[in-house]
């Protein structure tokens, strides 16, 4: 019941990967709801492609506990976050 890793440091333009490892289902979503994914059963994924904007912390709709949080920097990287 938590991101991993729980910063993930992109680009604009990187494409960030959400993969749903646990065994229930999870979003992730923007503390500003500036971004959200649908709810991503376990094995689902969900991309986003990074913009200047998306930096912000997010969680988890269903568990408001999992928190974590999208940098943007002027480093190259796609990240995948489970």
């Amino acid at each position: 019941m938590a991101f991993h890793p729980a910063e993930v440091s992109a680009r604009p333009g990187d494409t960030i990967v959400w993969i749903n490892r646990d065994f229930v289902p999870h979003t992730a979503t923007a503390l500003d709801s500036a971004w959200t994914s649908p709810p991503l059963a376990v094995g689902q994924r969900w991309q986003m492609i990074a913009e200047a904007t998306t930096a912000s912390e997010y969680l988890c709709a269903f568990h408001p506990v999992m928190e974590a949080r999208v940098s943007i920097t002027s480093s190259n990287s796609t990240e995948e976050v489970p």
